[in-house]
């Protein structure tokens, strides 16, 4: 048979009786935890409920940036074979026409054989193919890898949204320095709505639209409607 332990809610003073073998209790009073070390000794343990959200959307947005992080990787492999393959192509085919051009124009023994024009057309394909490799080094320098994060599509309609939603989309993004400004500016909150976004901004400079690329330790400051004095 089970015996029982009779005790008081060290929080709200409620009366309170629990098996022995049990490790802890919740006061069906208040709700507060109570871990029960021995028959007569007991403590509170208190739960930060904000702290336990607040890492449960860390963790959130960090599997989120691992899943873009691979998504963008994966992208680049393909870009990459893709790249090799029509600029490998286009250097072929400009390499075969410089040849047959020229071979035919000594064939022909005419220094004005439309055959050399052949040799000439070459150079493009062999122009495409260096240029497909210059324009893939810019968008390497500019990329979103290493500091530099791209701002968020969800931008576009920030106005909409609450500043915690916009909050976890920046930071998603990649963004490290996030922070919110409550305007204080509602007395009755029918027009625009406590929480809703008014402004972006990144290293004080205005943001209206996603695509603009920023270090990933840029200041972003959002500033959202909020009731006066509250």
């Amino acid at each position: 048979m089970k015996t029982m332990l009779e005790m008081t809610c060290p929080k709200c003073g409620a009366n309170l009786s629990a098996e022995t073998d049990r490790d802890a209790i919740f006061c069906i009073h208040c709700g507060v935890k109570i871990l029960l070390n021995d028959e007569n000794t007991y403590t509170i343990r208190n739960v930060d409920e904000a702290k336990i959200k607040q890492a449960e959307t860390d963790h959130i947005i960090r599997i989120k940036q691992i899943e873009m992080a691979e998504k963008r990787a994966e992208a680049t492999q393909r870009n990459l074979k893709l790249k090799v393959i029509i600029s490998l192509s286009l250097a072929i085919v400009g390499i075969f026409m410089m040849v047959i051009g020229g071979m035919a124009g000594q064939a022909s023994g005419d220094p004005d054989s439309g055959f050399y024009m052949l040799t000439l057309i070459g150079f493009f394909p062999l122009m495409g193919a260096a240029y497909i490799w210059l324009n893939s080094k810019k968008e390497d320098d500019g990329n979103d890898y290493g500091d530099m994060v791209r701002v968020p599509s969800a931008v576009d309609s920030f106005q909409s949204k609450n500043h915690a939603v916009i909050v976890s989309i920046f930071k998603a993004a990649g963004f490290k320095n996030v922070q919110c400004i409550p305007l204080n500016d509602l007395t009755i909150g029918i027009l625009k709505k406590p929480g809703m976004v008014e402004s972006i901004s990144i290293n004080g400079n205005e943001i209206t639209s996603s695509g603009k690329k920023f270090p990933s330790s840029a200041s972003v400051v959002i500033s959202y409607h909020s009731f006066a004095n509250r």
